[in-house]
Order: C-alpha cells, then structure tokens, then sequence
C-alpha cells in the first residue's frame, strides 16, 4: 500500500491572462515530474526509497493551481531535513536562476534530455506575456520553499536553452580552450590508449576517458617538470581539449593542447 506524506506539498500555479494550450500544460506538469525523479533517483545514490512518483491532490478553479504529493519515505528525513519535495526545489531554484545568468555553474550536469524537459516545464507562461509561474513547497500549511517566474524570464530561460542545445549539438562547440586538468588515473604509458581518465571540473566533476590527439602531448606530460617535487600525475595541468559527448554528457577528452608554462601543484 502506498502512503503519501500529505503534510507536505508542492504547489503549482499558474496565473495566466490567456488560455493555456492543454498539451503545454501537460507536457510542462510530465518534465517537472521526470525532473523530480531523476533528482529523487540520482541524489540518494541508491538508496532503497521506493517509488518517486508525484501525485496530484487537487486542482483548482481561476488561476491554474496544482497540488502534489509524495510517497512518505522514512529514510529521507535522515538525509533532508526538510524532505524530498523542498531539495528538490532548492536544487530547481539553482538550475533556474543558472539558465537565468546569475549563477556561474548549475548545481549538478543537465543532459540534453534535462534542458529539453526544463525548456517544456516554463513553455505555458514563456507563451502569455502577463503570465507567471509560483511554485511553493509547504509543511503542514507553512510555506518552506518557493520559486518565481515570470513570462519574461521564462523566455530568457529558453533562449538560454537554446544557445546550450546548440553548442552540444555543434562539433566546433565541443572544442574548450584553456581548461584546468588533473589526472584521475593512468596507464603511465605513453604508448597506451585505454586506462587514462581525467578531471576538468569546469566541464564535470567526473573522471572521463581521456585520450590525446598526438603522443607527444603525453610524452611531453609524462616528464614531468624538475621545478615541482611532486609525480606529473598528481600536478594540474592548461589544456585545449575536444569534449565528446552522448545525450549531452560528456564522454571522452581528446587533448588537443597542453600548456607546460601554466602547469602547477593544485595543492598550492
């Protein structure tokens, strides 16, 4: 049987001047659901939660207002306080205002499949010029997190989503000039082709495969700098690299370049 935390709820509203085409509305409901599950699926590494389905509890007559629930999972308050719905929107909260400009960096990697979900989750209000999007997450009647979009911003978002969808689908684009790197581990042969796996945390925190247009870039890496007292494997080094991606995540490093003026010990 499933129970659902009813205490705390995520409340859509939509506040518009012009009717609202149902498959937008539909559409934009599916991505924010699939949004909520991908984060419920990635940020608990496994951890058994059970289902991360959202459930609507009643929509509203005027303005378009919905209300969703979640299955009441006993591990979550061990690892937020606030609960599932509350991340959730902390984490949304930064991925928008990062489509927005005002932050550097999003909070975690958006595939193409995400920016294609959070370009459909705003396409009801980005449509009506007067409309506007207020999303609230209470806990037992009091409003704990909340996020605002308006029409224009909504607009803005998308264009944003656009230019992104543009560059992971350009080959040109993939070409990052000028990035920090460090090893994750290695073959220590210059010879090889498998085994090596990189950092450049400006693309992804994560290590991907990484391989080297020519061998005298590596040959050049794997000697190392007499300056530094440590291994060339645990220095950062300036690299020009192609980033290759699949669904828009980034799958193999071919360095083009490596800047051995600019080479440094991370640790200083």
């Amino acid at each position: 049987m499933i129970e659902i935390d009813f205490n705390k709820k995520l409340e859509i509203t939509i506040r518009n001047e012009r009717p609202i085409v149902l498959t937008d509305l539909t559409l934009s409901l599916l991505a924010f659901t699939q949004q909520y599950q991908k984060f419920m699926e990635t940020e608990t590494q496994g951890q058994p939660l059970g289902a991360t389905e959202l459930y609507i509890k009643e929509v509203r007559s005027g303005s378009i207002v919905v209300e969703l629930v979640a299955q009441a999972m006993p591990i979550v308050p061990l690892i937020w306080e606030g609960g599932p719905l509350s991340e959730w929107i902390k984490c949304a909260t930064a991925i928008v205002e990062w489509l927005l400009g005002k932050r550097a960096n999003p909070p975690k990697e958006l595939t193409k499949n995400d920016l294609k979900q959070w370009h459909s989750i705003v396409e009801p209000i980005a449509k009506d010029n007067a409309s506007q999007f207020n999303i609230n997450v209470s806990d037992n009647g009091k409003v704990i997190n909340q996020f605002i979009i308006n029409s224009q911003e909504a607009n803005a978002l998308q264009n944003n989503i656009k230019r992104q969808l543009e560059q992971i689908e350009s080959p040109d684009d993939h070409i990052q000039r000028r990035k920090v790197m460090y090893w994750y581990q290695s073959r220590f042969d210059a010879e090889s082709h498998s085994g090596d796996r990189a950092i450049i945390e400006d693309i992804t925190k994560k290590p991907i495969k990484i391989i080297f247009e020519n061998n005298a870039v590596k040959q050049a890496m794997l000697a190392g700098d007499p300056k530094f007292n440590k291994p060339w494997h645990k220095l950062a080094y300036i690299v020009d690299v192609q980033v290759q991606t699949i669904e828009g995540a980034p799958k193999l490093y071919t360095v083009l370049k490596y800047y051995p003026e600019h080479t440094f010990d991370p640790e200083d």
